[in-house]
């Protein structure tokens, strides 16, 4: 497996979960679940003790277990009988560290489940559905806040009125895991973590009348899944949404849909205002305000104004995110004199404003807050400039500027060299020879390593008259520096070498390789020698 990219952290379950070496599947619609299953109960969780069973290979830190339900209703498959034992994966006690995680249950006695499961060869006796777990993770099962029989005719209207139930729970932990679920079954967060079992218009329609509740974690639970979970939300999704928006490459840095919308914030952008407007906590009141995100109604910018004057910090913050939604020369000078703000939090929003908003006139102002005193906005302000095309002049010169900004480096010097990576072939090397990397960075392809690519393909494209002559060599010397990413790095090195007959160094080259390997590398390099036109890196 590659090790070319180092991922921020959290950017999508599934693949994070094949970075750590198994598979994760996603989510299953209830349908395809059902048929899945041999039989599907309510039942409530009596009491639990560990088994020995072959079908449950060993996993570090966890450990298979057996749980005894009294069956409450059977919704699919033949009546078990009062009682059953379900076996699955469950964490141990001892566990310790990160390791590979497969699909695992925890049961609480004396709280009532719906659980999807498999016959074993033993009567009374049925197990987990599969070893892996799916993109969401507690697939399989759903907890209930109740211990009443199932009285719906299907599988997916028995969920849905078991969460709707559970939506009126005195239990705040009950009602923002309905809040999650209903979300996630209904195309919320991630596209790897969700399924489109319940129309979003009926979900929406249902949580959104939390938003007021007493509890603030209820309150802010239905205010993320009504603002649609849309990029203004979460520090989180910002690199994401540059990365979508943005005229520049982001290396390593996925994309969220362009044409993202926000149905909840359109549907209940009045409720959303009185929340924001409310005496309600003010993390509370700044969330609804980021709620209206995308939705970019000509009347809020009004209630913008005076949210921007708010004594409190995070509504300031969250009012001049929402100025993205309306790119306007006022708006520019608003985010000039908030680039100004003494609270550090409404900087940083500026930064990410103009980046969402693409205002390049602004390239002055994201100079500026790169030299911030507070950290955070340092690195809103980079992530925010490189997300800018440095096509541009104003932008290619702020990159210039701060071109030994140790923070940053090499990521500037990346910008500007993709662009033209002629003056900047020494600055590449080195990022290439030092591994150089960032001390306030986001995340996406290491920086060391898109300067090799840079460098490698700015070679590639050189005469080979030009390549064999030697004036290259300071920069032939970098790229066989390129460090242990994968095979295909060394084995495109060689190639470059067969298919400009550089045979010498190609040899070399091979050996030295071959040498510092810890597999057979050579097996790459016999594939070169077959058909070396192949191996072009474009």
């Amino acid at each position: 497996m590659s090790w070319r990219f180092i991922m921020f952290v959290a950017i999508l379950l599934a693949w994070a979960d094949i970075a750590r070496g198994y598979k994760v599947g996603p989510p299953l619609s209830v349908e395809k679940l059902a048929a899945e299953s041999d039989i599907i109960f309510k039942g409530t969780a009596v009491f639990g003790g560990l088994v020995q069973d072959e079908w449950f290979k060993p996993y570090s830190n966890f450990v298979a277990q057996e749980t005894q339900f009294k069956v409450i209703s059977v919704i699919k498959g033949g009546p078990p009988g009062a009682m059953l034992q379900f076996r699955h994966y469950d964490k141990s006690p001892r566990r310790m560290g990160h390791c590979v995680q497969p699909q695992y249950y925890h049961f609480q006695s004396n709280r009532t489940y719906i659980v999807f499961a498999k016959k074993t060869e033993r009567a009374g006796v049925y197990r987990q559905l599969w070893v892996n777990h799916k993109g969401m993770e507690d697939q399989g099962v759903l907890l209930c806040s109740d211990d009443q029989p199932v009285t719906a005719p299907t599988v997916k209207e028995t969920l849905w009125n078991e969460l709707t139930v559970m939506l009126r729970s005195d239990d705040v932990s009950n009602v923002t895991y309905a809040i999650h679920q209903l979300d996630q079954m209904s195309g919320g967060g991630h596209r790897f973590e969700n399924t489109q079992d319940f129309d979003r218009t009926n979900v929406l329609a249902v949580v959104h009348d939390l938003m007021e509740h007493s509890a603030s974690e209820v309150a802010q639970a239905a205010i993320v899944v009504v603002g649609s979970h849309n990029p203004y939300l979460s520090d989180e999704r910002t690199v994401f949404w540059l990365a979508t928006v943005g005229g520049a490459e982001a290396p390593g840095i996925g994309k969220m849909d362009p044409k993202m919308k926000n149905t909840g914030g359109e549907l209940y952008e009045k409720d959303l205002v009185i929340i924001a407007d409310s005496n309600a906590p003010a993390e509370t009141r700044a969330l609804a305000i980021r709620a209206l995100g995308l939705v970019r109604k000509p009347v809020l910018r009004e209630a913008i104004n005076y949210w921007l004057a708010d004594s409190e910090p995070a509504i300031r913050a969250s009012a001049t995110v929402l100025l993205a939604d309306y790119p306007a020369p006022e708006t520019n000078r608003r985010l000039i004199a908030l680039a100004s703000d003494s609270a550090p939090e409404v900087r940083a929003e500026v930064a990410r404003a103009i980046g969402y908003s693409q205002q390049k006139e602004l390239a002055n102002v994201l100079g500026k807050l790169l030299a911030d005193k507070d950290a955070k906005v340092r690195k809103t302000a980079a992530m925010s400039l490189l997300s800018f095309s440095p096509k541009n002049e104003g932008i290619a010169e702020v990159l210039r500027a701060n071109l030994e900004n140790a923070e940053f480096q090499p990521l500037f010097l990346n910008a500007l060299a993709r662009e033209n990576p002629e003056p900047y072939r020494d600055g590449l090397a080195r990022a290439v020879e030092e591994k150089t990397e960032p001390t306030n960075w986001w995340g996406g392809t290491a920086p060391a390593f898109d300067a090799w690519d840079i460098l490698f393909k700015y070679i590639q494209h050189q005469p080979v008259d030009s390549v064999r002559s030697g004036k290259l060599d300071r920069y032939l010397d970098a790229i066989e520096k390129v460090g242990n990413y994968s095979s295909s790095e060394p084995r495109d090195i060689y190639a470059f070498y067969v298919q400009r007959g550089m045979s010498e160094l190609a040899k070399k080259f091979r050996e030295k390789a071959n040498k510092a390997a810890s597999y057979d590398l050579d097996y790459f390099f016999k594939q070169v020698d077959q058909n070396p036109s192949l191996y072009k890196r474009e």
